[in-house]
């Protein structure tokens, strides 16, 4: 009796926790940015995982039992994703914390112990993090203190170019997009507008480029666009693809980047492609300056019934994405409750069937 009660425990157990990841995201596969080569991987080809809103719960506002199994699945799912999908590059986009604009320095490096941990890539495959309002605040809250902590562990919190494969990734602050004339936003300006011009420089061959910018840089392609705010729009009923439950309204510097602001952006980077995160949901939307741009849903089941992540190719002048669902909560917890109600029937067939056999000895 025992015996088999233990082992239905103890498959669902198993399956819930270390093998349903890898059912899941079976149905997931690299698609090329030359369909040609479909499934398989040019020499040339940067294949990144991107994420977003990891939102690790804090010592304040959560709960134990909350970070403990949540948490715990982030990490199952992004251990199988690496085993399966093996990457070259992971992009978080904001948000890793959920408290990290008001823990204590004390906390805010327990924070990053934990994000290491539960995040961890194979040797060699590094982890690229945009800064989100999370991290660090909003505009109106961002302080230098809360900056540098960040940028000490992550160092993204202006705008950078990063190039990968050819592949020119432009690092945004969401936050410092205002336009305002605050010091974030006067510095993420020249920023942007330097960045601006070593493209200009790479894409016409001008004698502005110098050694180390060729370097560095390579060789022009159009950029990519990586941030935490999505660009503007009004909702998601925008969205050629969409999984929000509701349409609600986007207020410009809160929800989405300001028309200004996202037009700035267009104007002087001129993208091929867009990823952004901070609404939770996933999108494909075509934005303002008319490019195809993803936002990419939460990560953590605390903001998302069925949370899910790109895998994204790229080469110098083409990329393909692929929207991957993870495993949802609610799957796992009927397998759970169907595991409970296995267990009952079998005690009670088992213990019916030790009755009947008394009676008939006596």
């Amino acid at each position: 009796m025992w015996t088999k009660i233990a082992c239905i425990a103890l498959f669902a157990l198993i399956y819930c926790e270390f093998l349903a990841d890898y059912v899941q995201l079976s149905q997931c596969y690299w698609q090329s940015p030359k369909p040609a080569n479909v499934g398989s991987k040019n020499e040339d080809e940067l294949r990144a995982i991107i994420i977003a809103d990891t939102h690790l719960v804090g010592p304040i506002r959560g709960h134990w039992l909350d970070r403990l199994y949540r948490e715990w699945h982030m990490h199952r799912s992004f251990q199988a994703t690496m085993q399966m999908f093996e990457p070259d590059v992971i992009f978080v986009l904001g948000d890793l914390f959920d408290e990290g604009d008001f823990v204590n320095d004390s906390d805010f490096q327990k924070y990053v112990t934990r994000f290491h941990r539960l995040f961890s890539p194979p040797s060699g495959v590094p982890i690229i993090s945009a800064v989100g309002n999370h991290d660090v605040g909003f505009h109106y809250k961002m302080d230098t203190y809360f900056l540098n902590r960040f940028s000490k562990h992550f160092n993204n919190t202006g705008v950078e170019m990063h190039t990968i494969k050819g592949n020119h990734f432009i690092m945004i602050n969401s936050m410092a997009m205002l336009n305002d004339g605050c010091g974030f936003c006067n510095a993420a300006l020249r920023d942007l507008k330097n960045i601006s011009e070593k493209l200009k420089c790479l894409e016409n061959g001008h004698k502005c480029v110098d050694a180390k910018t060729l370097e560095k840089h390579k060789k022009y392609s159009r950029p990519i666009l990586m941030q935490h705010f999505p660009t503007y729009r009004k909702s998601d009923a925008v969205c050629r693809e969409h999984d929000a439950p509701e349409m609600e309204v986007y207020r410009e510097n809160w929800e989405v980047l300001s028309k200004d602001s996202t037009d700035l952006l267009g104007t002087l980077l001129s993208p091929r492609v867009a990823f952004a995160g901070h609404s939770h949901h996933y999108c494909l939307s075509i934005n303002r300056f008319g490019i195809e741009e993803y936002t990419v849903a939460s990560y953590s089941w605390r903001n998302k019934v069925e949370p899910s992540f790109l895998l994204a190719a790229f080469t110098g002048s083409s990329y393909a994405v692929l929207k991957c669902n993870m495993l949802r909560q609610q799957h796992v917890y009927n397998v759970y409750i169907a595991s409970v109600v296995i267990l009952i029937a079998t005690i009670i067939v088992l213990i019916y069937r030790r009755r009947d056999k008394r009676r008939m000895k006596t």
